[in-house]
């Protein structure tokens, strides 16, 4: 009996059951305490003591992850109702909290697996549902941390636990080319001007700064540009069991092109980040397809990332809309901004096909090279934008693709020009105003909304950039 209560003190004291709680309080009236209190005491280890009684919680909450996750792939995903989101999330919690609470019955073989398993559950919540409802992102990465914990307890070898290993260097020289697939070099300005300057005299046109992620009197450095080459200070910092979507293939207009859920160890592996600390896992994607994580919110996911990195003030300018993109209006989130990351592999292997994006930008090179190819707004018209009429072979998927461009910019070809014949239009009004540049480690370039832009890692190495909609 003491052990009983021992036990029960014990949990009632840890994270799990502190986020249960405040879970419990939201899913059913609070003024029912009696309920409240028997779904409480239903994930206590001191009382949960029947099998039976375990095994029908677990087929209750399988049986309606089953059914969430159904109703959220039946339909598009822009018009999946809120509710199904917010089940699968809170079914991702509740099935975590009960792993917590019966780790002591599962046979120690199987305890890695169980483990990577619960962490991948709580991932995917953030990936697939959002992690929508209040305080559901807190709650998983709380939960995830006292997973990894037990994680790191086991004797998991090459798993996925990361272990401090002598750094490797990346090789990351870049191709030292002319421009190849524009007549124009875009703009580098020989200083980082003040907000001030920049809303009056540079808001119009992209520019890069180089080296303004590595500091100055005015810009803190970036403690990423100096650390996110490293995957073993990368694995520490994501910790073991995390997950990622990935794009597989070159471009993702190209009819091949997929995308998948892996573990983020392999991930850095197929990118080209080396370490002696990685996931040996059988089944993997095929190795001569390249692996992109693109456009992805990572650090909702890894929050800790973050702190590799500081906000240039542009970002809080509060900018007008430009004259040739009058429809411009900022994220309309809590910050007014939307923070995500590229990362993929070199040797021209990955390549963002032109199109545009609504916001200002500002693009920082962390890591490795990056070929950019840009047109301003007024070339829209002629830029072969997918789903624009002009070709009967575009099927459903492009129809959804007009703001991306048919032409092959960026692409391995022999001669840019020789496409000319194929689009006639494109060389005759945008060819002649496009821009082109190489993003080097530390760079950072800012772009207007609207404008067209293409992107390709250049260099043998692994490139990860970040980019701050505003």
């Amino acid at each position: 009996m003491a052990q009983s209560a021992r036990s029960s003190t014990i949990w009632r004291d840890s994270v799990p059951f502190s986020i249960l709680s405040q879970l419990a309080a939201e899913l059913i009236d609070r003024n029912v305490e009696e309920t409240q209190d028997t779904l409480l005491n239903h994930a206590n280890p001191a009382i949960t003591s029947r099998g039976e009684e375990k095994d029908t919680i677990l087929l209750n909450l399988q049986t309606l992850e089953t059914l969430s996750h159904e109703m959220i792939n039946s339909i598009p995903f822009n018009i999946v109702p809120r509710h199904w989101l917010r089940l699968y999330t809170d079914i991702a919690l509740l099935r975590s909290i009960r792993d917590i609470v019966i780790d002591e019955e599962v046979h120690e073989s199987n305890m890695k697996r169980f483990w990577l398993d619960a962490v991948r559950r709580l991932d995917m919540a953030i990936i697939v549902a959002g992690a929508l409802g209040n305080n559901r992102k807190n709650w998983i990465l709380d939960l995830i941390r006292v997973i990894q914990e037990k994680l790191s307890s086991q004797d998991t070898g090459n798993i996925d636990v990361p272990t401090k290993a002598k750094r490797r260097k990346i090789d990351t020289t870049p191709s030292h080319t002319p421009l190849l697939f524009a007549p124009n070099p875009i703009l580098v300005l020989d200083h980082f001007p003040s907000v001030e300057e920049y809303l009056q005299d540079h808001l119009s046109h992209p520019f890069i700064l180089r080296g303004y992620l590595k500091g100055s009197a005015s810009s803190p450095a970036w403690p990423a540009c100096s650390r996110w080459s490293s995957a073993d200070y990368l694995l520490r910092t994501v910790g073991p069991g995390r997950v990622i979507p990935v794009e597989i293939g070159k471009a993702y207009d190209d009819i091949d092109w997929s995308q998948q859920i892996i573990p983020f160890t392999e991930f850095l592996h197929r990118a080209g980040f080396k370490s002696d600390a990685r996931d040996k896992i059988a089944s993997t994607p095929d190795e001569s397809s390249p692996l992109y994580l693109a456009q992805y919110a990572l650090f909702d996911q890894v929050p800790e990332l973050e702190k590799d990195i500081s906000f240039p003030d542009y970002v809080w300018s509060n900018p007008p809309a430009p004259g040739d993109t009058p429809s411009y209006t900022p994220p309309q989130n809590n910050d007014g901004l939307i923070v995500n990351v590229w990362v993929g592999s070199g040797n021209n292997e990955i390549i963002s096909p032109a199109h545009t994006d609504p916001y200002y930008n500002c693009y920082g090179q962390v890591v490795g090279y990056k070929r950019v190819w840009l047109a301003p707004p007024s070339c829209g018209l002629h830029m072969y934008a997918y789903g624009d009429g002009a070709g009967e072979s575009d099927g459903i998927a492009y129809q959804y693709m007009t703001n991306t461009s048919k032409v092959p910019i960026l692409k391995p070809i022999d001669d840019f020009k020789q496409l000319q014949t194929s689009y006639p239009e494109f060389f005759d009004r945008v060819w002649p105003e496009s821009l082109e540049a190489i993003l080097e480690p530390g760079d950072m370039m800012v772009m207007p909304p609207g404008w067209w832009h293409a992107m390709r890692a250049e260099g043998a190495g692994p490139a990860w950039s970040v980019s701050m909609w505003y």
